[in-house]
């Protein structure tokens, strides 16, 4: 009788280019046996049957290699295969002189960086360049905009969203210090909490709250001069994830898709409300800046967030691989320059119509800015749309974060150009010259990478949280559960328990059983799920 063939033998080369095909990674880098070469390419992974077939192929022991021991530290390992972004073509990347003409423009933003990069000197580089870009976003509103060549104009307001561990990354000291400049600088685009849809609507279309008359006289005048802008302002938020779990809520219905639609800013929306009747929202162009940490906002998200273009609409910033702390200055930096050029910034620009945003006012003037960056925004849309084809091995969830990126770079090139004609006195209208794309390409790049690291953490730990909670359960349950009883149980969407069923059951975790009484039964078989001998052990002691 021959034996099993010993399991455990895998390259690892071999178990990187597995690991990196199953996490929706490039595996060709890898210098792979024959026979990984031969079931890699012809399998394609983006397909879930092909996935399956992969992993029944592996089985457990193989899985369990593929998945936990990668190759050495001297090679491309599992960690690498996550954190993988791929690369630009040399028709999209940035030569050493358009880097160099990157380096020339965006003084302002620079001189924030430097300012909150050394007041808040553990909060990371990237989040304070997100919140400086925001800043920069709710100070410009709706009042610029690049027409494209694809017939649609881009106005460049900003979701930026700060995702890191709480304490360690000190989010909340980066967050403090834009509040701060914005309190000084333009505290009437700063927005109110948003409670309800209705309430956040009757802000977004300048009514003036109830209690109006009982606020003190600075807060009527700042609530009046925000007015004549009220759909062009911003949320600053520490805890993001709190207004994702509240989407959720029968009071909050509606809220998730009006923050996806005012994104895209639409000039005109109208809505009864049962309180103040129809109010009409015009000139919309809201930015958002929060934070919130992985596993809470892990919680708060549902899957479909990644596929229907919601976080796609946020720069999704996590520290920075290269993060480290800067010394403690010796004294405190003085913002006053910087509050003067951001406030200089917001009034060098065509003011809006001072009547109410509820009447039948025309539309603010909003400034069509020359932009001679067409080839080179064009390259980079098409790199990226290439890297999104269906063949591809881009993991599915970023998709729609690719299909947004040139968009983003637009929108941060308006900014650096808007900041670059404020601190040189505001002549005429702003400029984007390919400089400022060529800045902008690369901020959209780090934001590229940093989609990936938070898919990583979050994307993977979905799945394996409810992995985790379906073993749990089943461990209480001998006799075993029907996916039924398993998804209800687990308040969760179907779809997502019957892949963690499969994925449990092609470990070796779990294991089908057909209930009693049931073994003779004609056509299909009701199927109950329970651990696996030796998982239920291993559980058990």
């Amino acid at each position: 009788m021959s034996s099993s063939p010993m399991p455990g033998l895998m390259s690892r080369y071999d178990a990187a280019a597995f690991a990196s095909a199953l996490t929706g990674q490039a595996w060709m880098q890898f210098p792979v046996s024959p026979l990984a070469y031969a079931i890699l390419s012809h399998l394609n992974v983006q397909d879930p049957s092909d996935k399956a077939l992969l992993k029944r192929l592996l089985g457990p022991h193989l899985l369990r290699q593929v998945l936990a021991n990668g190759p050495s530290a001297s090679s491309p390992g599992l960690a690498a295969a996550l954190d993988s972004v791929p690369e630009l073509p040399a028709s999209a990347g940035l030569t050493t002189d358009q880097m160099r003409e990157a380096g020339t423009v965006g003084h302002w933003l620079d001189d924030y960086v430097a300012w909150a990069g050394a007041s808040a000197n553990e909060t990371p580089v990237i989040f304070h360049e997100g919140a400086a870009l925001c800043l920069a976003a709710m100070a410009v509103g709706r009042r610029l905009y690049i027409h494209t060549p694809w017939r649609q104009p881009v106005f460049p307001n900003l979701y930026v969203m700060l995702v890191a561990l709480s304490t360690y990354y000190r989010k909340s000291a980066g967050l403090s210090l834009a509040y701060e400049l914005a309190r000084a600088a333009i505290p009437h685009l700063v927005l109110p909490q948003p409670g309800s849809p209705e309430n956040f609507l009757n802000m977004l279309g300048g009514v003036l709250p109830q209690n109006f008359e009982e606020l003190p006289a600075s807060d009527r005048e700042r609530l009046l001069k925000g007015n004549a802008f009220a759909a062009q302002r911003g949320i600053l938020r520490d805890e993001l994830s709190a207004l994702f779990k509240a989407m959720s809520r029968d009071y909050m219905a509606g809220m998730k898709e009006l923050i996806m639609q005012l994104h895209d800013c639409p000039p005109y929306l109208d809505t009864n409300t049962n309180n103040r009747g129809m109010v009409v929202v015009r000139d919309t162009a809201l930015s958002i800046l929060g934070a919130a940490t992985p596993a809470e906002l892990a919680s708060a998200l549902t899957v479909n967030d990644w596929y229907n273009g919601n976080l796609a609409r946020f720069a999704l910033l996590t520290p920075e691989p290269d993060y480290t702390e800067r010394p403690t200055p010796e004294a405190e930096v003085d913002p006053a320059p910087l509050i003067f050029r951001l406030r200089a910034l917001h009034e060098r620009l065509p003011k809006p119509p001072t009547t109410s945003a509820t009447d039948g006012s025309l539309q603010a003037e909003a400034w069509s800015l020359i932009a001679s960056i067409w080839p080179h925004c064009h390259a980079y849309e098409q790199a990226l749309r290439s890297m999104t084809a269906p063949d591809g091995v881009l993991e599915d969830r970023l998709r729609a974060v690719y299909g947004r990126l040139h968009v983003q770079a637009l929108k941060i090139a308006i900014l650096l150009a808007a900041m670059d004609w404020a601190d040189e006195g505001g002549e005429g209208r702003p400029a984007v010259h390919p400089a400022h794309w060529f800045r902008a390409q690369q901020i959209a790049e780090t934001w590229r990478a940093s989609a990936h690291r938070l898919l990583r953490d979050i994307g993977e730990s979905e799945e394996s949280r409810l992995e985790t909670r379906i073993v749990k359960l089943l461990r209480a349950q001998p006799n075993g559960l029907s996916t039924r009883s398993i998804y209800r149980a687990l308040k969760s969407a179907r779809k997502p328990v019957i892949d963690a069923l499969a994925a449990l059951e092609q470990d070796g975790t779990i294991q089908k059983l057909t209930p009693l009484g049931q073994e003779t039964r004609t056509g299909p078989h009701p199927v109950n799920y329970q651990l696996a001998s030796a998982s239920f052990s291993e559980m058990t002691g």
